[in-house]
């Protein structure tokens, strides 16, 4: 069920399989980096924070775009807590993307380049008029 002023189904579904993939990635990311810190021991602060940044946006921005689809499916308003969470997830992949590209293997770079696109998508979707 829509609402006229809501973004359709087909983005409300959006909003929450993005929000989904995001909050599994971010704990599947803190609980990689926690074994892999209690295998081979603590890094850098650096490091620790980059990890910690990377699980922070995951899970911030799935949760917004959760509670983004849950407003839409209510009937509420969705497009601030989308416009946030696609502005959190540009704040993470825009300047991570060229250290990725520039140092990490494959695998690292999709994740942040999806995101970022489905971000940017849902982006639009929230800021144009009802």
């Amino acid at each position: 069920m829509t609402n006229e002023n809501g973004p359709g189904r087909t983005v409300t579904r959006i909003l929450f399989i993005i929000g989904v993939v995001l909050v599994a990635g971010g704990f599947g990311h803190s609980f990689g980096v926690i074994r892999l810190y209690l295998a081979s021991g603590v890094p850098d602060a650096n490091r620790v924070l980059l990890d910690v940044w990377i699980a922070e946006a995951q899970l911030i921005a799935g949760g917004l775009y959760l509670a983004a689809a849950r407003a839409s499916r209510a009937g509420s308003s969705w497009r601030a807590l989308s416009v946030a969470g696609a502005v959190t997830i540009a704040a993470f992949a825009v300047p991570m993307l060229p250290v990725v590209v520039a140092r990490a293997p494959f695998v690292f770079r999709v994740p942040p380049m999806v995101y970022l696109a489905w971000s940017l998508y849902i982006l639009l979707r929230a800021v144009r008029p009802a």
